[in-house]
């Protein structure tokens, strides 16, 4: 019989929960960051809660509920609900016939228009808000003149649930494993009375990372009111978890400073000791002990750690024996590619020797030499060879070489540097074989320059840079200049051998060619000679030039 009773019971409250609202009306508003937030602003019947407890859809970020009945009890609001109720007497507000939907805002932030009458205001004005965060608006400040400001209501709600988030995030961590106290602004004081303990009890210079979290707090301490903390916070704390962890820092100093500063080095262990993934069963137990040995455990179950110790010490065993035998593997195959870097050295010189040629066109390969010179020094062997164990138990990686021990070695890049530094010769010697240039190279009667063009025509980079020596160079580049002076000055000779006066604009225009070709030829020479070193004015005279 009592169940039979029940069932119409829950059909009737269910009804009820679901009448649809009176009047309803969408809110666009700027909240304090700038962000453009929307929800909606409804009238319902006083027994209709379904849109008071139930959660936000997506989209929407805030929903303001205004009862046109006083409840009959305690109201509690779902997360970012706001609920009005009026001061009434018995009966529902006599505007309730007359509330009806309004139009969206306008661009200029206009209020939509949900109208009361005067004797309405009054009794919301004299009523109550409702809402999980401490609102900083009253009903008289929402209630007045003669339409409800209702998005100072919706920017208030948004503030306030933000701002509650950072200050529960504080009462928890300041008071955990005992109940929290209530998430306001009181909060922040206890936190700088913390702040100025561990300060003032520390022992010479403080650990970065107390120091650091110490001054994230004392900022976020600084703020008045919950708009100043709210903006504070988001700027040093992205995320809650990262708020409770500084906070249980200073908890952790405060409580027992030694076992605070052996866990700060276990956690600067741990994260230093990073495991790969195809280590599957080792970066369990990383993970495992991170989330293990933290500094919220030590300050609220300091007993909890000594089962996470014993599996340090297992872990740090694994991981050193496995970081010894990456870091040997890893410099063995750094010190073939040493080895090969040398033996290919020898074509980087010839390729640095072309590139002064100036009349060749612009140098060739200039990126890859860069990258080339780096190489010797990423390759060069790790100091710290002899002992590597004990130190990756202690310190998590080599203190010398921080080598990761998802590491690998250069070997693409050092293959893709060098074939572009062979790609770029092939082209150097594709502009030396132009005919052209053979034609001007021949006329030495060099046999030097004879073997060289053999070589170019062959594409012989093997023989390349056994001949390309820096003599070599300087005659290919004597001859290539005289070319091009032979080629400007043509036309001048030409009348001087006709016995025609040359023309003095031709003449000069002639000269200003054979100076830029003597002044492009000169540059490259310069960029090669040793820092410091400078041509010398006047030496011994060279073969084939007259003093």
């Amino acid at each position: 019989m009592p169940q039979r009773r029940a069932q119409p019971a829950t059909r009737t409250q269910r009804a009820q929960e679901e009448a649809p609202p009176l009047a309803s009306t969408p809110l666009r508003v700027v909240d304090h960051s700038g962000r453009r937030r929307q929800g909606s602003a409804v009238i319902v019947p006083r027994r209709s809660l379904g849109l008071i407890s139930t959660r936000l859809e997506e989209g929407e970020d805030f929903r303001i509920v205004i009862l046109a009945e006083p409840p009959d009890g305690p109201v509690s609001p779902a997360e970012g609900v706001v609920v009005a109720a009026p001061a009434a007497p018995a009966g529902p507000l006599p505007s309730t016939a007359r509330a009806h939907e309004a139009a969206a805002p306008d661009r200029a932030g206009r209020q939509p228009a949900i109208c009361f009458p005067a004797e309405d205001l009054d009794l919301l004005r004299r009523g109550s808000l409702y809402s999980r965060a401490s609102l900083q608006v009253s009903p008289e400040d929402v209630f007045t003149g003669d339409k409800p400001k209702l998005t100072l209501l919706a920017r208030d709600l948004l503030l306030s649930a933000a701002a509650a988030d950072y200050l529960s995030a504080i009462a928890i961590a300041m008071s955990a494993p005992a109940a929290a106290k209530p998430a306001t602004l009181e909060r922040l004081s206890e936190l700088q009375r913390l702040i100025e303990t561990v300060s003032g009890s520390a022992k010479g210079e403080p650990p970065p990372e107390l120091d650091a979290a110490a001054s994230r707090l004392g900022q976020l301490c600084s703020a008045g009111d919950a708009e100043t903390l709210l903006l504070c916070a988001e700027r040093l704390y992205p995320t809650r978890q990262t708020l409770s962890e500084d906070i249980y820092i200073l908890r952790s100093f405060d409580r027992s400073p030694e076992r605070a500063s052996d866990l700060l080095e276990v956690r600067r262990f741990l994260s230093r000791a990073a495991v790969p993934l195809e280590e599957a069963d080792l970066a369990l137990d990383r993970s495992l002990l991170l989330e293990q040995l933290t500094f919220a455990a030590l300050a609220t179950e300091p007993d909890r750690l000594a089962l996470a110790t014993a599996a340090l010490a297992r872990f740090r065993k694994r991981y050193a024996s496995l970081y010894r035998e990456r870091h040997t593997s890893y410099w063995a195959e750094m010190a073939h590619l040493h080895a090969r870097l040398v033996v290919d050295e020898p074509l980087t010189e010839a390729l640095r020797r072309i590139n002064t040629l100036a009349e060749l066109g612009p140098p060739a390969g200039v990126g890859a030499l860069a990258s080339f010179d780096a190489l010797p020094g990423e390759t060069s062997p790790c100091p710290l060879i002899a002992g590597i164990e004990e130190v990756a138990a202690a310190e998590g990686t080599c203190p010398e070489c921080n080598l990761a021990l998802d590491q690998s070695p250069p070997v693409r890049r050092v293959e893709e540097i060098v074939d572009r530094i062979r790609r770029a010769c092939e082209r150097q010697m594709a502009r030396l074989s132009a005919s052209a240039i053979r034609l001007v190279l021949r006329r030495s009667g060099d046999p030097r320059v004879e073997q060289f063009l053999k070589i170019v025509q062959a594409s012989q980079l093997s023989s390349f840079h056994a001949i390309l020596d820096d003599d070599l160079i300087g005659y290919l580049r004597r001859f290539l200049v005289e070319s091009r002076i032979h080629d400007a000055l043509e036309p001048i000779l030409c009348r001087v051998q006709d016995g025609a006066p040359p023309n003095v604009d031709e003449a000069q225009s002639a000269m200003r060619d054979v100076t830029r070709v003597l002044q492009r030829a000169f540059q490259p020479a310069q960029r090669v000679l040793p820092p410091g070193e400078t041509a010398p004015k006047e030496g011994p005279p060279r073969r084939g030039r007259k003093r």
